[in-house]
């Protein structure tokens, strides 16, 4: 079960930060982070799992591949799927 996170959110600085992502056959293939830069969804899979990506964390989905996620923090504004489109 994921781990919740218990009091205010607190906003790492040193950390991207995804702001909008490109869907294309229903699935993720690039993210743009809060300073514009774009990065195809393995470079984002590979930056999150070297902890560079803020509220960001990877899965797998049914085909054994990763996936990139946010974090099930009760809030469904910031979940990758309602972020803006770009």
């Amino acid at each position: 079960m994921p781990r919740r996170r218990s009091g205010p959110h607190t906003i790492d600085p040193n950390k991207a930060m995804i702001k909008e992502v490109h869907y294309e056959d229903g699935s993720i293939q690039a993210v743009k982070f809060q300073n514009g830069q774009v990065v195809d969804v393995q470079t984002a899979i590979e930056m999150t799992e070297a902890d560079l990506i803020e509220d960001a964390n990877t899965g797998v989905n049914r085909e054994g591949e990763k996936t990139l996620r946010s974090y099930p923090d009760g809030d469904p504004s910031n979940n990758l799927s309602n972020l803006p489109r770009f």
